[in-house]
């Protein structure tokens, strides 16, 4: 298989990681319930400060798993865009290409993500991702007062139409470098 391939499952996990990031620490998004809660919540998984609110043991445990799993997502979203440009890098003649091609197939999985049933999925991406069942919180804790199931679907919903956004831009992008690359070979 040639490298250039790998692109087309590269490329959309990276938009999807990208994304996935790019919210989860979007300030403006966080709409819910306790500002400064939020606000010391995300500065802590970013390493910025420590927790200043009483949460109870199992939402420590679960607080410290997400921030590790947020430090591992970060160092892959860097060295997935280095490999990327690595590879884009020897394969300029065929970019066009895997640019519109990987946009589409990021919509795609994106789309049919949307065919499941969100409480499936969120359970189904919490078993996969912990390996212990803290993410299951009492709803009087802290953690489920600020981020009620209600956020996670507006979060769910915000990511797919971010990772479709930047997918059409990846597109447009080949497909302009693909209709001015042909323009340009005419012209000669």
């Amino acid at each position: 298989m040639k490298v250039k391939y790998f692109l087309l499952f590269l490329i959309p996990v990276f938009l999807i990681f990208l994304n996935l990031k790019i919210l989860s620490f979007d300030h403006n998004f966080y709409k819910y319930e306790n500002k400064y809660v939020n606000e010391n919540l995300l500065n802590y998984l970013e390493n910025k400060e420590e927790l200043k609110f009483s949460y109870t043991e199992r939402e420590l445990v679960h607080l410290e798993d997400v921030k590790n799993l947020f430090n591992i997502l970060s160092i892959f979203v860097y060295v997935l865009a280095f490999l990327i440009l690595a590879v884009l890098i020897f394969n300029k003649d065929e970019l066009s290409m895997i640019l519109i091609i990987s946009g589409a197939l990021t919509i795609l999985i994106t789309l049919i993500l949307f065919l499941f049933d969100f409480s499936f999925l969120f359970t189904k991406f919490h078993e996969l991702i912990f390996s212990n069942n803290y993410w299951l919180l009492d709803e009087s804790t802290l953690l489920i007062k600020t981020y009620p199931a209600e956020f996670f679907y507006e979060f769910f919903k915000r990511l797919g139409l971010n990772i479709i956004i930047s997918s059409l831009i990846l597109i447009i992008i080949g497909a302009t470098r693909h209709v001015y690359t042909k323009y340009k070979s005419g012209a000669n």
